[in-house]
């Protein structure tokens, strides 16, 4: 029931911003494009982390350890395409490998480490991020699952990105925010074994450390799939 009112409790929260969204979405981007960008939810800035961590604490200290809780560790890797969809429709494509441990049923955290190449006119570089995330579970099977993924970390590219544009001319940082957030699904292939895919939106920017001047940022939308293994 705790389980079931938490999931509940997420999604009226969602839905009551809803309504008032179409005004509050970051300048250009529409809803369909970055869903859960609106304030004050904002899943794509450090939003992405602060709230996940938010919900994680409570629910620790709201919900009962479940001793029988068993398969808590898993490894995974996995690889995502992401198209932008502001110019210069930067596509990117990263490689990831991360651990996730269940607190609940129902939750789990991990950590992942990143490799993130840009394709465009413009980005030559490759970056290297590492992030924390949570995992909210709204179905659980023996044979698949279905969740709710937000995280959030840094990433430091060897080059500036962005670069500069023939519309934009800001350039962007060599260190960078990332955030993901996005619907997942693990079915179960072996006793050890298990399918990752599903669908993300990835945010990149400085936040404005370096000014708005310094922080042409990067949005974008795709799949990913991989596989994991119950340590």
């Amino acid at each position: 029931m705790r389980k079931v009112s938490a999931i509940v409790f997420f999604i009226l929260t969602i839905t009551a911003g809803a309504d008032k969204a179409c005004a509050q979405y970051p300048p250009g981007d529409r809803w369909y494009q970055n869903p859960l960008g609106f304030e004050p939810l904002s899943l794509h800035t450090s939003m992405g982390l602060i709230v996940p961590a938010l919900l994680t604490g409570a629910a620790l200290i709201l919900t009962r350890k479940d001793s029988a809780l068993h398969e808590r560790l898993t490894l995974y890797t996995e690889v995502s395409a992401t198209s932008g969809y502001k110019y210069p429709y930067t596509n990117m494509t990263q490689g990831s490998t991360g651990l996730n441990l269940m607190l609940r049923k129902w939750l789990s955290v991990g950590v992942e480490l990143s490799t993130t190449v840009p394709f465009d006119d413009y980005n030559s570089t490759v970056g290297f991020a590492i992030r924390p995330f949570a995992r909210f579970c709204a179905v659980d099977k023996p044979a698949w699952k279905l969740w709710f993924e937000s995280g959030g970390g840094l990433v430091y590219f060897t080059d500036h990105f962005p670069k500069p544009t023939s519309r934009d001319s800001r350039a962007g940082t060599y260190l960078n925010g990332t955030s993901k957030y996005g619907i997942g699904a693990s079915v179960r292939l072996r006793s050890n074994i298990q399918l990752l895919f599903g669908a993300r939106h990835l945010h990149i920017s400085n936040g404005n450390t370096k000014g708005a001047d310094r922080n042409p940022s990067h949005d974008s939308n795709g799949l990913f799939a991989g596989l994991s293994w119950i340590l």
